[in-house]
């Protein structure tokens, strides 16, 4: 058994593979892009990769679209690695937009991703919609109210 270890980037070698991953998935692998998938918000994104052997093998992204609101995306994982990884990247962004004083967790999931989702606590919040010729999911995280809490500061 291998082990994963998520946490967001510390370096630019780090963002570089984070990008080159995604690329592989959603340029090479699944299409979805011709050139590259990013965009604006990787520029203000935390980005949080998961590593095995040392060696990137999953990364996600999240942003605050507004104060208490963020947003999750760009979620990619490796063939191999794909139910472990994607599992615990998603626990770890839904850990550090807690930590960050998120009342609200939000993403567009691939229609075929729903049940994994769903399996960790998220709730669909709309109706399906398609992005890039793929349905899509509007999804929330169903944070701890203890969590959320914890965050606000004291007046």
């Amino acid at each position: 058994m291998f082990s994963i270890v998520c946490r967001p980037i510390k370096n630019n070698d780090e963002l570089l593979a984070s990008f080159a991953l995604r690329k592989k998935v959603f340029v090479e692998e699944q299409q979805l892009f011709k050139r590259t998938d990013r965009d604006r918000h990787d520029r203000h994104a935390i980005h949080i990769i998961a590593l095995s052997n040392n060696t990137v093998v999953g990364t996600v992204r999240i942003h605050q679209q507004k104060a208490g609101i963020w947003l999750g995306s760009r979620l990619a994982v490796l063939k191999q690695f794909r139910g472990r990884a994607g599992k615990l990247l998603i626990q770890k962004a839904v850990a550090v937009v807690t930590e960050n004083g998120a009342r609200q967790f939000r993403a567009h999931i691939l229609l075929r991703n729903v049940p994994l989702f769903k399996r960790l606590g998220w709730q669909t919040t709309g109706r399906v919609f398609t992005y890039r010729g793929q349905p899509h999911q509007p999804m929330e995280a169903v944070l701890s109210e203890k969590a959320v809490s914890d965050q606000q500061p004291a007046h």
